[in-house]
């Protein structure tokens, strides 16, 4: 009976957030459409081309983003000046994606890289600029103001998208590497959360 009230606790758990999630991300994607058919000169069908260049270099930005990822999480677990960082990674965001299924991961991470880019980086770029739209992007990956650095590192990524998506003309680059980013990063924290348990147990 303590296993099924388990397993159902943690699908609760899941459940809620996934919805956590989608909820905040459906609002935007209704806010860009709201804006587009403000401004329809604003409409980002037009940045919907694609090939294989632009497939490609989603990819490689994606494993590159996930990659520098990992390392700063390293490079943080060194640094005491950085350990706010290492404790949000820790301590919050590992054992809130913990639970998530595959198929979970998947859903969230390419709900919020299409969502975000069609705003940030369709809308408030050509609109605002490159540097309004990176730091409004920092703003939205703000937990708190004790994890200021993590806000900043999402500004930095979301220039380099902001500033592929310029080279590009294309969404589908900024939202394939932000989808891809966040599949690996995800899979990392769920990762870092078995470690911790494991820990757990030997103690």
């Amino acid at each position: 009976m303590n296993e099924l009230n388990q397993q159902n606790k943690i699908k609760e758990q899941r459940e809620k957030l996934i919805w956590a999630a989608l909820i905040p991300q459906s609002l935007l994607l209704l806010l860009s459409i709201i804006w587009i058919n403000m401004s329809p000169e604003d409409n980002v069908l037009k940045y919907f081309h694609f090939n294989f260049k632009i497939l490609s270099g989603g990819i490689l930005t994606g494993l590159g983003l996930a990659v520098a990822g990992n390392l700063f999480y390293r490079f943080a677990k060194k640094i005491k000046f950085l350990h706010s960082t290492v404790e949000l990674f820790e301590q919050i965001l590992a054992p809130t994606f913990k639970n998530l299924n595959v198929a979970d991961i998947f859903l969230l991470s390419i709900t919020a890289g299409f969502c975000e880019e069609i705003f940030f980086r369709g809308l408030i770029l050509p609109e605002f600029g490159i540097i309004i739209a990176s730091i409004a992007f920092g703003v939205l990956h703000l937990p708190g103001m004790k994890y200021w650095i993590y806000a900043l590192w999402a500004t930095l990524s979301g220039a380099l998208l902001g500033w592929l998506f310029i080279l590009s003309s294309s969404l589908w680059l900024p939202i394939t590497a932000h989808a891809i980013n966040n599949v690996i990063g995800i899979f990392m924290l769920k990762k870092i959360s078995k470690g911790k348990d494991s820990i757990s147990k030997l103690h």
